[in-house]
């Protein structure tokens, strides 16, 4: 792998079962950052995905480098791991000084992320695009309001006040946080979020949340009520675990580690 550019901004973007949805966000992704004209590369991760995500995403991959984008490139589990898995992958692949992580429902836009990097420096590790801090505009249906409300307030029961908005899929990430978490990190479902904000307050590092432009895109793999059930039982382990009363479980990457799919379509 070559030396990445000074100030290289990676873009990471985990996938499930998104052939439906995933073209139009990765035309999204690399029109935008053609436009910035700064050093950038996308990083995609699929997760195991049992439709044809990874056929689908293949057309755009390159290692040759296209104006400011860099390359843009796929890694991939053979088996599904989980979003937290996926995410750090992605992490570990990228090269940049700062790392984003976005959903591939093109939620929040990867224009967004000039909000997160005004607020990038030395002092912060973390900065989380929010539904919730200053100057977010939202648009969300009522119901999944109503179960995002539920789910912040068991965090603050549990004792978990580490951001005002901790599900956005929208983070930017310093490098050495990013390894760091990619490392450590072993939450592999949706509370991935919780450890992340987690692991960057104790690495001594600021985590600072900013305001974004975030609407509602049909076709999710999330369950409002049943996934909303385990990332609460998920983000108690969490809690337990940093009260000592739980033992970190093994890492999976010990068992299986992604695959990084070459232009043209081979794995190695």
């Amino acid at each position: 792998m070559q030396d990445a550019p000074a100030n290289l901004l990676s873009v990471v973007i985990p996938m499930y079962r998104e052939s439906a949805r995933i073209v139009p966000t990765v035309q999204d992704v690399i029109a935008t950052l053609r436009d910035r004209r700064t050093p950038s590369e996308v990083v995609l991760v699929d997760d195991g995905s049992t439709d044809d995500t990874v056929e689908t995403v293949q057309p755009f991959l390159t290692d040759a480098g296209d104006g400011s984008i860099e390359r843009v490139t796929l890694v991939r589990f053979e088996k599904t791991r989980g979003k937290g898995a996926a995410v750090r992958a992605g992490l570990a692949e990228a090269r940049g000084d700062w790392r984003l992580m976005m959903d591939a429902d093109n939620a929040a836009r990867v224009a967004e992320v000039d909000k997160l990097l005004a607020h990038a420096n030395g002092n912060v590790g973390l900065v989380a695009g929010s539904r919730s801090a200053d100057g977010a505009i939202v648009e969300a249906q009522g119901f999944r309001k109503l179960t995002g409300l539920i789910f912040k307030v068991a965090l603050l029961a549990l004792g978990l006040r580490l951001a005002k908005d901790t599900q956005c899929g929208f983070k930017l990430y310093r490098a050495d946080v990013a390894e760091a978490i990619a490392k450590h990190g072993i939450e592999d479902r949706f509370a991935f979020d919780l450890e992340h904000l987690l692991l960057t307050q104790r690495l001594g590092t600021r985590v600072k949340e900013v305001g974004i432009r975030w609407q509602h895109i049909d076709g999710s793999q999330v369950s409002p009520i049943v996934d909303g059930i385990k990332m609460l039982y998920q983000a108690a382990c969490i809690r337990f675990r940093s009260y000592g009363i739980l033992e970190l479980p093994a890492r999976p990457e010990l068992v299986e580690a992604p695959q990084r799919v070459a232009v043209g379509g081979s794995e190695h």
